[in-house]
């Protein structure tokens, strides 16, 4: 797994130490020869507005790229310099530039396996539009074939804020399953994904969701991400070789959004190694478009140690390469101990023992030299996990691991002070994009107005990361998200958070580059367009920084370079 053999750090010479300094200059000079030095850039982008976030937050002209990595970022002129016969300059025409986005908590693995066979509602405008969508699908796709949404919509942003019925899916899809999922929560199934996944009145609740049932007491649906979990794995999956178009197809979509790297948080239906193997393919084959950093979650309830142990027994710490890359543990290292999606009232206590086995499955992926992300929707759940990972910090320091907990919509000072003792970091997401009119029926005024609260976080000095938690529970595109951070805003255009914990869109911006990158250890090489850091960067359709507030989540990318290579491209850079 390790792209390379490691050189040693010290050498031992009997050469006294004044020569070894002499030879050790010509060494240098050697190798500093002029045309190395001179050599030219391989790209350069002119007349633009180079968004640099650095740590003055520059605005430059124009940056030279070689070899992958940024050579000079500055005027026109200077850039220019660096031009040779070969290489490619491209007039940005004003537009400008950003450093590539990322995703720091997401699910990109599991979504790219299905995005070809996927309806997609995350921009739907109305039910009646999702319907036609259906009943089109049925008429040109495979006879018989499952129709399937998997999230990453809401009810309110139709006009007619509501799901569908099992009697418009039957309308529209007869003689097809119907699998139309809302959120992470629930899916309405048609009367023939029904009967393919043998569900009847009598069928018992699966573990951890229900049947829903109309008023005569006929299935319905599925209510629940454990019912969701339980049921989903029936319906049929693509080929290996189509999961891995798929994939490709999903990882450009990501590009044009603006995305250069994601961390994958791992997540219910991911098992590895199997789920990998279309992502690890289109690796192999020098076909990946997009950084891709990936936590491995334990599936099996009881075994969780079990695959741990597995994993860093395969997997060593250092593997991997510049594109493809483990951290660790994630998002839920023990089922016990996830505490789902909680937009209710109360959230969950755990058992005794179900934190000490969290502590073992903890220890061993610690011992073995990795990192860890926990899923913490609520404050409760944290304040009861805590003590566990103080208790290994107190044995390992965890400071230069750059352990995460995610989401924690209503974490308090007093937990945002020891997160901060432990050096760990709080992965937040637009979640609430969606689920901020859910949290309102639930959650006390003063509660919502700080879910979360970002700014307390960023003035008590945690590193912060930005995501979306797509593509279930929230919209993919990492323009929204930064809406959602500057806004406060639900996707139907309510207020929910209060003004004081609102981030400025410079904020925002780090958030999700320079503050998404520590959580994979490469705050030193990604997130920002600064000399001698990799060159993933983006070409905006609109001026992020002065754009009308409501029109940043329609900005997109027109060029996405990864590595100083182009992923992708669209007018007039095509």
């Amino acid at each position: 797994m390790r792209p390379g053999a490691r050189l040693a750090a010290r050498v031992s010479s009997p050469i006294p130490r004044r020569f070894a300094a002499i030879a050790l200059a010509i060494c240098v000079a050697c190798t500093q020869t002029p045309s190395t030095q001179d050599a030219p850039a391989d790209l350069v982008l002119v007349n633009g507005k180079i968004v640099t976030v650095d740590p003055a937050f520059s605005i430059k002209q124009a940056v030279a790229i070689r070899g992958g990595s940024i050579v000079a970022v500055g005027t026109d002129a200077e850039a220019r310099r660096l031009a040779g016969p070969s290489t490619k300059v491209i007039d940005l025409g004003g537009r400008t530039v950003l450093p590539g986005l990322i995703d720091s908590h997401t699910h990109a693995i599991r979504a790219g396996i299905t995005y070809d066979f996927e309806l997609h509602w995350d921009r739907l405008p109305s039910l009646k539009a999702g319907l036609d969508q259906i009943a089109e699908k049925a008429r040109s796709g495979t006879p018989g074939a499952w129709i399937r949404v998997l999230g990453g919509w809401h009810e309110t942003q139709l006009t007619e804020r509501r799901l569908p019925t099992q009697a418009e899916l039957d309308q529209a899809a007869p003689n097809n399953p119907v699998w139309v999922q809302r959120l992470s929560t629930q899916a309405v199934l048609s009367s023939a994904a029904v009967k393919a996944l043998g569900i009847t009145a009598d069928t018992p609740n699966p573990p951890g969701g229900t049947i829903l049932k109309d008023a005569s007491g006929k299935p319905t649906g599925i209510g629940s991400v454990g019912g969701l979990n339980f049921y989903y794995p029936s319906v049929p999956r693509p080929s290996l070789e189509e999961q891995i178009e798929s994939t490709k197809h999903w990882f450009t979509e990501l590009n044009r959004s603006g995305l250069t790297g994601v961390i994958d948080a791992g997540g219910g239906l991911q098992r590895w190694p199997d789920d990998y193997a279309a992502l690890n393919a289109v690796h192999d084959r020098g076909q990946q478009t997009l950084r891709v950093r990936w936590f491995m979650q334990p599936q099996r309830s009881g075994k969780e140690l079990e695959d741990v142990r597995a994993f860093v027994s395969i997997m060593k710490p250092g593997s991997g390469d510049d594109l493809l890359r483990p951290l660790g543990i994630g998002e839920a290292p023990l089922v016990a101990t996830n505490d789902g999606t909680q937009w209710g009232a109360e959230s969950p206590t755990f058992p005794a023992q179900a934190i000490d086995n969290l502590a073992q499955v903890l220890r061993a992926d610690v011992d073995g030299g990795w990192s860890f992300s926990i899923h913490t929707a609520r404050n409760k759940s944290l304040e009861q996990i805590l003590p566990t990972v103080e208790a290994i910090n107190a044995q390992t320091p965890l400071k230069d691991r750059h352990i995460s907990f995610a989401h924690i919509e209503d974490v308090t000072p007093a937990s945002i002070a020891r997160l901060k003792t432990l050096g760990a970091g709080v992965l937040i997401q637009d979640r609430l994009v969606f689920s901020g009119d859910d949290i309102l029926k639930s959650w006390s005024p003063e509660m919502v107005r700080r879910a979360p609260p970002i700014q307390s976080l960023l003035k008590a000095g945690v590193i912060v990361g930005g995501g979306t938690d797509a593509t279930q529970v929230a919209p993919y595109p990492p323009f929204r998200s930064l809406w959602w951070f500057v806004t406060g805003k639900t996707i139907d255009g309510r207020q929910v958070r209060a003004s004081e914990e609102l981030v400025s869109r410079e904020q925002a911006l780090r958030i999700y580059s320079t503050g998404s990158a520590w959580f994979s250890g490469d705050e030193g090489r990604l997130g920002s367009v600064e000399v001698g850091k990799q060159a993933d960067v983006i070409v905006t359709s609109a001026d992020y920084l002065t754009v009308p507030e409501d029109q940043i989540p329609a900005i997109e990318s027109l060029l996405t370079i990864v590595g100083g290579k182009t992923v992708y491209a669209a007018n007039p850079f095509r």
